[in-house]
Protein backbone atom coordinates (compact mmCIF):
# COMPACT_ATOMS: atom_id res chain seq x y z
CA UNK A 1 0.00 0.00 0.00
CA UNK A 2 1.36 3.37 -1.30
CA UNK A 3 1.54 6.01 1.59
CA UNK A 4 0.12 9.42 0.01
CA UNK A 5 2.92 11.67 0.47
CA UNK A 6 1.85 15.33 2.11
CA UNK A 7 2.55 18.70 0.52
CA UNK A 8 5.41 20.77 1.53
CA UNK A 9 3.43 23.86 2.13
CA UNK A 10 -0.28 24.62 2.54
CA UNK A 11 -2.65 27.75 2.62
CA UNK A 12 -4.09 26.41 6.17
CA UNK A 13 -6.95 29.13 4.97
CA UNK A 14 -7.71 27.56 1.99
CA UNK A 15 -7.36 24.20 3.51
CA UNK A 16 -9.85 24.97 5.96
CA UNK A 17 -12.40 26.32 3.50
CA UNK A 18 -12.43 23.58 1.33
CA UNK A 19 -12.40 21.59 4.51
CA UNK A 20 -9.33 19.77 3.27
CA UNK A 21 -7.04 16.70 4.84
CA UNK A 22 -3.51 16.31 4.97
CA UNK A 23 -3.24 12.45 5.35
CA UNK A 24 0.41 10.63 4.77
CA UNK A 25 4.23 10.61 6.69
CA UNK A 26 6.83 12.87 7.18
CA UNK A 27 10.59 11.20 7.72
CA UNK A 28 11.61 12.14 11.56
CA UNK A 29 15.11 13.66 9.65
CA UNK A 30 12.90 15.87 7.85
CA UNK A 31 12.30 17.65 10.75
CA UNK A 32 15.85 19.38 12.07
CA UNK A 33 14.68 20.94 14.86
CA UNK A 34 13.18 17.57 16.71
CA UNK A 35 15.60 15.49 14.62
CA UNK A 36 18.63 17.38 16.97
CA UNK A 37 17.13 16.42 20.19
CA UNK A 38 16.71 12.16 18.90
CA UNK A 39 19.33 9.63 19.53
CA UNK A 40 17.71 8.15 15.97
CA UNK A 41 15.93 9.59 13.21
CA UNK A 42 15.34 6.56 10.88
CA UNK A 43 11.57 6.51 11.66
CA UNK A 44 8.42 8.10 10.25
CA UNK A 45 5.39 10.39 11.58
CA UNK A 46 2.26 9.32 10.71
CA UNK A 47 0.36 12.09 10.21
CA UNK A 48 -3.47 12.23 9.62
CA UNK A 49 -5.51 16.24 9.39
CA UNK A 50 -8.58 17.80 8.75
CA UNK A 51 -9.44 21.19 8.56
CA UNK A 52 -12.66 23.20 8.41
CA UNK A 53 -14.92 25.78 9.88
CA UNK A 54 -16.42 25.27 12.49
CA UNK A 55 -20.12 26.92 14.05
CA UNK A 56 -18.26 30.03 15.19
CA UNK A 57 -17.09 30.52 12.23
CA UNK A 58 -13.69 29.85 13.28
CA UNK A 59 -11.05 28.05 10.71
CA UNK A 60 -9.41 24.79 12.58
CA UNK A 61 -6.93 22.53 12.11
CA UNK A 62 -7.39 19.21 14.08
CA UNK A 63 -6.27 15.43 13.76
CA UNK A 64 -3.41 13.04 15.07
CA UNK A 65 0.26 12.40 14.56
CA UNK A 66 2.06 9.20 15.54
CA UNK A 67 5.44 8.10 15.88
CA UNK A 68 7.96 6.46 17.94
CA UNK A 69 10.87 8.15 18.74
CA UNK A 70 14.65 7.67 20.15
CA UNK A 71 15.91 10.22 23.21
CA UNK A 72 18.78 9.52 25.80
CA UNK A 73 17.26 8.97 29.26
CA UNK A 74 18.35 11.46 31.27
CA UNK A 75 18.59 8.90 34.27
CA UNK A 76 20.49 5.99 32.96
CA UNK A 77 21.79 7.71 30.04
CA UNK A 78 20.56 4.99 28.09
CA UNK A 79 18.60 4.55 24.81
CA UNK A 80 14.43 5.52 25.69
CA UNK A 81 11.85 4.43 23.15
CA UNK A 82 8.99 6.63 23.17
CA UNK A 83 6.15 6.30 20.92
CA UNK A 84 4.28 9.61 20.97
CA UNK A 85 0.47 9.87 20.02
CA UNK A 86 -0.35 13.62 19.99
CA UNK A 87 -3.55 15.27 19.33
CA UNK A 88 -3.25 18.41 17.21
CA UNK A 89 -6.53 20.80 18.04
CA UNK A 90 -5.73 24.05 16.55
CA UNK A 91 -7.81 27.53 15.77
CA UNK A 92 -5.79 29.87 13.15
CA UNK A 93 -6.05 33.60 13.22
CA UNK A 94 -4.27 35.81 11.57
CA UNK A 95 -3.14 38.80 14.05
CA UNK A 96 -1.93 39.07 18.00
CA UNK A 97 -4.57 40.39 19.18
CA UNK A 98 -6.04 39.76 22.57
CA UNK A 99 -9.34 40.18 20.85
CA UNK A 100 -9.17 37.41 18.50
CA UNK A 101 -7.49 35.26 21.31
CA UNK A 102 -10.25 35.98 23.54
CA UNK A 103 -12.85 34.27 21.11
CA UNK A 104 -11.23 30.72 21.32
CA UNK A 105 -12.07 28.07 22.39
CA UNK A 106 -10.20 26.25 25.02
CA UNK A 107 -9.79 22.79 23.14
CA UNK A 108 -8.18 24.96 20.47
CA UNK A 109 -4.50 26.24 20.56
CA UNK A 110 -4.05 29.35 18.48
CA UNK A 111 -1.81 28.95 15.57
CA UNK A 112 -0.83 32.29 13.91
CA UNK A 113 -1.25 32.39 10.40
CA UNK A 114 -0.82 35.08 8.65
CA UNK A 115 0.98 34.68 5.39
CA UNK A 116 -0.80 32.59 2.73
CA UNK A 117 1.15 29.61 3.23
CA UNK A 118 2.51 27.31 5.54
CA UNK A 119 5.19 24.48 5.76
CA UNK A 120 3.47 21.32 6.94
CA UNK A 121 6.71 19.73 8.62
CA UNK A 122 6.93 23.13 10.44
CA UNK A 123 3.60 22.26 11.92
CA UNK A 124 4.38 18.80 12.53
CA UNK A 125 7.28 19.20 13.81
CA UNK A 126 6.02 22.23 16.38
CA UNK A 127 3.47 19.81 17.80
CA UNK A 128 5.73 17.02 18.38
CA UNK A 129 8.37 19.10 20.00
CA UNK A 130 5.29 20.47 22.41
CA UNK A 131 4.96 16.64 22.90
CA UNK A 132 8.06 15.62 24.25
CA UNK A 133 9.08 15.59 28.31
CA UNK A 134 11.10 17.96 29.18
CA UNK A 135 13.11 15.50 31.33
CA UNK A 136 13.08 11.97 29.37
CA UNK A 137 13.17 9.01 31.36
CA UNK A 138 12.46 5.76 31.24
CA UNK A 139 9.09 5.87 33.94
CA UNK A 140 9.97 2.81 35.48
CA UNK A 141 13.03 2.96 37.18
CA UNK A 142 14.01 -1.21 36.73
CA UNK A 143 14.52 -0.43 32.93
CA UNK A 144 17.34 1.64 34.18
CA UNK A 145 18.62 -0.64 36.41
CA UNK A 146 18.70 -3.10 33.21
CA UNK A 147 20.96 -0.62 31.74
CA UNK A 148 23.20 -0.73 34.43
CA UNK A 149 22.44 2.28 36.25
CA UNK A 150 21.95 2.07 40.48
CA UNK A 151 19.72 4.45 41.86
CA UNK A 152 22.08 6.42 45.21
CA UNK A 153 21.10 5.04 48.55
CA UNK A 154 18.21 7.67 49.99
CA UNK A 155 19.65 7.08 53.60
CA UNK A 156 22.75 8.97 54.91
CA UNK A 157 26.07 9.29 53.26
CA UNK A 158 28.81 7.22 55.73
CA UNK A 159 30.79 11.22 55.63
CA UNK A 160 27.55 13.09 56.36
CA UNK A 161 28.65 14.40 59.69
CA UNK A 162 32.03 14.34 59.54
CA UNK A 163 32.49 16.44 56.64
CA UNK A 164 30.74 20.08 58.24
CA UNK A 165 31.28 23.05 55.72
CA UNK A 166 30.79 26.38 57.90
CA UNK A 167 31.92 24.70 60.85
CA UNK A 168 35.18 27.08 60.99
CA UNK A 169 33.25 29.59 59.81
CA UNK A 170 31.33 29.35 62.77
CA UNK A 171 34.69 29.37 64.54
CA UNK A 172 35.50 32.01 63.63
CA UNK A 173 32.71 34.39 64.25
CA UNK A 174 32.43 32.83 67.68
CA UNK A 175 36.40 34.47 67.79
CA UNK A 176 35.53 37.70 66.54
CA UNK A 177 32.44 38.17 69.29
CA UNK A 178 34.85 37.06 71.80
CA UNK A 179 37.37 39.41 71.18
CA UNK A 180 34.96 42.63 70.59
Amino acid sequence: MQIPTLPDRIDPWQLAAENGRLDGELRLAALPRLAALLERTDGTVSVALVAGVDEQGLRFVEGSLRTEVELICQRCLGPLRLPLRVTVSLALVRAESESEFARLPSQREPLLAAGADLAVADLVEDELLLALPRIPRHRDARECEAAGYHAPSSGPTPDAGRHRAFAALASLLQDSKRNN
